[in-house]
């Protein structure tokens, strides 16, 4: 049985039938709260068929979401008649999948109508005629973003993808994209971005408004976790649903809204929130961490004073400085991880945690590639994942060094449109290494690298799916190594060390993906250098940019440690940095 706070309760036993917004601070124990208050609902629900839609962003939370309501409520984990799922399926299940055929002219398939989704990963035949960007782009890497009234391009070149969004099109281009999203929605495709739009057509035409009524009877309420995620677009569906009847309860913190590149405003939220009318509501005791962690984060957000846990370390908060390459602070990391079972390091790009990867076996080249290898022929759980990472940062940042290789975790290239390829080209490369007994550890640096040059010429077995793996093979092919200053007659073991205790216990990942995680000891990274809103002093910059909610989310995840990394300071920022609320400094 659940303790419930004050404040806790007082939401659980709102009624449904209210416009409620209830703003929750990190930690609050909200997806208890929620699944507590559909439980209740459920217990005493006399609207059958009608229900409860309870939405979320992602399946993960989703999922966790319906084990919770099921463990509350003593049921199964099929609430009919209520809905639990992510906002896509909700719009794509129950506006766009009943009604977009007969905008769209798709004919069908076997007597199927939905629409199929199409990440922007996938190979799509329907591309635009002319070139745009120097390529003919597929039908799902772009879409119409009705709140800029333009077309919205993907990329999985990131540099590419600010160039094409940042080009002039003139009409016949316009015509073009036009044209080849009608052909792919035509067929039954679709993204998720034109689901919102089918979906918002749909709501305004006269023809549907039957159907629609049906849909605000079925759904008469509406609770959304994570409100802050909602985009403007999302907004303006539900806006319309919320002028038809349905109440909303929406539920999160504004303060966490990260995804800006999705056109997800905390303003846009906050007008939503008032044009319903919402009763607020508050959640402002932290059960996850100390008061000294809470006190750290509130202050980047300028948030409302939050209690934390009174009973934990009075220490929590390190600054740890680094002289060159934020590798350096793994030592540190370690010694403070003993004794935690979940230590996480986090960085704002990719960029920043390849460096903590190449670090973590030593910093420089060919040590990254060394660990690379050995990490692919261990075979363990997780390792394929981190060996393939490994040696695509490997190649990005320290063989090829080319611009068209991507900032995903595996850098594909931009024009390589198969991952699957991609993953399969790595592996071949690191197999053929494997062969030539690369894998040891039980010989000297300069042994090694005297192993690796006469390897090279094996990898000219190495299929390439197309002709970017060709440049890079070739490439990869001429680069050589010398031993690491000062370690030519050290074993390989003794610097790389994989699968050793202190490794295996690191996970490296950005701060969108440990967004609504819970760790025991975060180590935030920042970059040595300012941009792409990586630097520490970009995050304290301006209390109201998204910069400093992204230094908010990350330094809120951990129970007991929180740990900055930033490269040498000078007296003054250091200063400045301790007042922040940092209890050590720790400089390398």
């Amino acid at each position: 049985m659940i303790d419930f706070s004050k404040e806790q309760i007082a939401y659980i036993e709102e009624p449904l039938a209210h416009n409620v917004y209830l703003r929750a601070c990190p930690g609050s124990g909200k997806t208890e709260v929620i699944a507590a208050k559909v439980a209740t609902e459920v217990r005493k629900w006399a609207l059958f068929p009608s229900g409860i839609a309870v939405l979320s962003f992602s399946r993960s939370a989703t999922g966790e979401l319906i084990e919770r309501i099921a463990l509350a409520s003593r049921g199964g984990r099929r609430p009919f008649p209520h809905f639990v799922g992510t906002v896509d399926s909700f719009f794509l299940k129950h506006i766009g999948n009943p009604f977009a055929h007969r905008l769209t002219g798709y004919k069908g398939r076997d007597g199927d109508f939905s629409l199929r989704v199409v990440d922007s990963q996938a190979v799509c035949f329907n591309r635009t005629k002319y070139k745009i960007g120097h390529e003919h782009v597929p039908a799902n890497r772009f879409d119409w973003d009705a709140t800029e009234g333009r077309f919205v391009f993907r990329h999985p070149v990131l540099a590419k993808q600010r160039a094409m969004n940042a080009l002039k099109l003139e009409q016949y281009q316009l015509d073009d994209l036009a044209a080849a999203k009608a052909a792919f929605n035509a067929n039954g495709f679709a993204t998720y971005k034109d689901v919102e739009r089918l979906a918002l057509e749909i709501l305004n035409c006269g023809q549907f408004n039957v159907h629609v009524d049906r849909l605000v009877t079925r759904y008469p309420h509406i609770i959304i976790d994570e409100c802050q995620d909602l985009s403007a677009d999302q907004i303006a569906i539900f806006a319309q649903l919320a002028d038809r009847g349905v109440t909303f309860h929406l539920i999160g913190d504004l303060e966490q809204a990260i995804y800006l590149f999705r056109n997800c405003k905390p303003e846009d939220v906050s007008t939503f929130v008032r044009a319903l009318g919402c009763k607020e509501m508050l959640l402002r005791q932290n059960f996850r961490s100390g008061q000294g962690i809470v006190s750290l984060h509130g202050t980047l957000v300028k948030a409302d004073k939050i209690k934390g846990r009174a009973n934990y370390a009075e220490t929590t908060c390190y600054l740890v400085e680094y002289r060159d390459c934020p590798s350096e602070a793994l030592g540190i990391f370690d010694e403070l991880a003993a004794g935690h079972a979940r230590s996480v390091i986090v960085a704002r790009g990719h960029s920043t945690l390849h460096r903590m990867r190449a670090g973590e076996a030593a910093q420089g080249a060919v040590q990254a590639l060394a660990a690379a290898i050995a990490t692919f022929a261990r075979k363990r759980p997780g390792d394929l994942h981190d060996a393939l990472s490994t040696f695509a940062g490997y190649l990005a940042e320290d063989c090829i060094k080319l611009d068209t290789l991507g900032e995903d975790a595996f850098c594909r290239p931009a024009e390589m449109e198969s991952a699957l390829n991609w993953h399969h080209f790595l592996a071949d490369c690191l197999s053929a290494f494997v062969a030539a007994d690369l894998a040891k550890q039980s010989i000297t640096w300069s042994a090694w690298c005297a192993l690796h040059k006469r390897a090279l010429a094996s990898l000219v077995t190495v299929p390439c799916p197309n002709v970017e793996c060709e440049v890079i093979l070739k490439a990869l092919m001429t680069r050589q190594h010398r031993a690491p200053s000062g370690l030519s007659t050290t074993d390989v073991a003794a610097v790389i060390a994989p699968g050793s205790p202190r490794s295996a216990k690191r996970r490296l990942a950005t701060i969108h993906e440990v967004k609504g995680e819970t760790h025991d000891l975060t180590m935030l990274v920042s970059s040595s250098r300012q941009g792409e809103q990586a630097h520490w002093k970009e995050w304290l910059g301006n209390h109201a940019s998204e910069a400093a909610r992204f230094a908010y989310v990350a330094s809120s995840r951990p129970r007991h440690i929180l740990i900055w990394a930033v490269k040498t300071l000078k007296k003054d920022e250091r200063e400045a940095l301790m007042l922040l609320g940092f209890h050590k400094s720790l400089q390398l």
